[in-house]
């Protein structure tokens, strides 16, 4: 075995400290924005039924992260609001264009 590999290997073994969970003040905070998000888009897709939108026209709509913005669209297709079509795009999902 070369030195490298010993050293890699030898590194491996020792155990890795994890890096210190957020305090709860701060993940109150993300999951208060977070919540704040979903009744926003809730909302514009309620008042717009036929909205149609892909990732990339969802995060300038609502000048999101690209991963924020997934996250957030993810979630609301887990919960049945919002379907993703073979088109790529977010729908409500009782608008029966989910398979548009």
């Amino acid at each position: 075995m070369s030195k490298h590999f010993e050293h890699m290997a030898a590194s491996a073994a020792l155990p890795v400290a994890l890096a210190p969970s957020p305090p709860a003040r701060v993940r109150a905070s993300v999951d208060a924005r977070h919540d704040d998000l979903v009744r926003r888009v809730r909302g514009e897709y309620l008042e717009m039924p036929g909205l149609s939108l892909t990732l990339g026209q969802a995060q300038r709509l609502w000048n999101l992260q690209r991963a924020e913005c997934a996250c957030l669209l993810g979630d609301l297709v887990d919960a049945g609001f919002l379907a993703c079509t073979s088109l790529g795009t977010f729908v409500r999902a009782d608008t029966g264009r989910a398979g548009a």
